[in-house]
């Protein structure tokens, strides 16, 4: 009998990370202190991502959208934030379907379908949304300062959080149910 490997799926893992960094170099673009705080997030999401703990990549999530809106307020445009924020989304989404991937169905299992499936998908979302907002910003924003350009994206990103914890609670419910069978 073969034993299941529960860990992230390799796949999302390598979009989940692309998207961390692409967030990394949006965030850069706000300056140094925003460049440090995203590239933080980003080794506590991989780390997170690495050993398969949620809450791990929630914090490292956090940590880097909150450089990519340190960026976001040191910068005079707005587009890397908006890009900025729509790969944090993109690769926290991404790496908890790799998470529950690799924990229901073993790192083995063919999940490739699957994966490209909520890889686009979570890309269209974010894509849509951020292009909406975009538009917003251009249209209604005139002479309106960055600073609430910002504080509406973390908004928006809370209400995407809010969201997700209460998927967070089913997940640990089923790994401590399945240690506990024989």
């Amino acid at each position: 009998m073969t034993e299941i490997t529960r860990r992230p799926t390799a796949r999302s893992s390598v979009v989940a990370a692309g998207a961390a960094l692409v967030a990394v170099f949006a965030a850069g673009t706000g300056g140094t202190s925003a460049l440090a705080f995203a590239a933080f997030g980003l080794v506590v999401f991989a780390v997170g991502l690495g050993i398969g703990h949620g809450r791990a990549v929630d914090a490292g999530a956090l940590v880097l959208f909150f450089g990519v809106v340190v960026g976001g307020l040191e910068t005079t445009t707005v587009e890397p934030t908006v890009v900025g924020t729509i790969a944090t989304v993109v690769a926290w989404d991404v790496a908890h379907g790799a998470i529950d991937l690799g924990d229901q169905l073993g790192r083995e299992a063919e999940t490739g379908r699957l994966e490209a499936v909520q890889v686009v998908s979570s890309l269209l979302v974010g894509l849509l949304s951020g292009t909406a907002g975009y538009a917003v910003y251009v249209v209604g924003g005139e002479g309106q300062p960055i600073g609430a350009v910002v504080l509406l994206v973390v908004a928006a990103v809370l209400i995407v959080v809010g969201f997700g914890s209460r998927n967070a609670g089913k997940s640990a419910r089923r790994r401590r149910n399945r240690t506990r069978s024989p």
